[in-house]
């Protein structure tokens, strides 16, 4: 009887054991990929060659107009091309100086990859930041998609249990909707943050 339970128990506790998806060593080596360049920018000796070189970087392994238009939600099928085409080129330029000016700031910071598993055309990499003064690691989920071409590109993060391009997401839509669906009151919105050099969202800043 007690062997029967302790077998019981055992096969209850193991139940409750998250069992390891099959790995992706192509996204894998794509994330540890994106870091290694990302250590590269930082030895640029000038903030406006960092930003030009991370601009490469986003357009290269990230495909940024999938990305503005998920954050756009239903009004993308609501705006001209033109004004499609104005929030894309100002959307690309707000990434690249939200993350160009958290370069500075990164100092001794190593991405760990803890490990991956491929969800239907996506890929799921989960990592770690480390820093080497001691502070607790932050835990950050890589979401990447397999294009039509066989590339893998970058389309969110989660950084702190927050999805990036969904937050970003639900900004995009609260001010449209607090503006009467206004679409210009949204890129004029986006001209003040680049003219600022701010970032848009505080979780934008914190995977870097």
């Amino acid at each position: 009887m007690i062997k029967k339970i302790i077998i019981l128990c055992s096969v209850f506790f193991l139940s409750l054991t998250p069992v390891m998806a099959e790995k992706s060593p192509e996204a894998e080596a794509f994330v540890m990929g994106v870091s290694n360049r990302v250590i590269e920018i930082l030895n640029l000796s000038t903030a406006q060659k960092k930003e030009d070189a991370f601009r490469a970087l986003l357009n290269e392994k990230a495909n940024l107009n999938r990305i503005s238009a998920f954050t756009l939600g239903k009004y993308r099928r609501q705006i001209s091309s033109t004004q499609l085409q104005e929030f894309q080129s100002l959307f690309e330029t707000m990434i690249t100086k939200v993350y160009a000016n958290r370069l500075g700031s990164y100092e001794d910071q190593q991405i760990v990859v803890l490990g991956s598993e491929k969800k239907k055309k996506d890929y799921l990499v989960e990592t770690e930041l480390r820093f080497s003064d001691g502070r607790d690691p932050i835990a950050i989920v890589w979401r990447l998609r397999q294009e039509e071409d066989g590339r893998i590109t970058l389309f969110d993060l989660r950084v702190l249990g927050i999805w990036m391009a969904l937050e970003q997401r639900e900004t995009f839509l609260s001010i449209l909707k607090n503006n009467n669906e206004e679409f210009n009151v949204l890129l004029d919105n986006l001209r003040q943050q680049i003219a600022a050099g701010s970032t848009v969202t505080s979780v934008y800043t914190v995977c870097i």
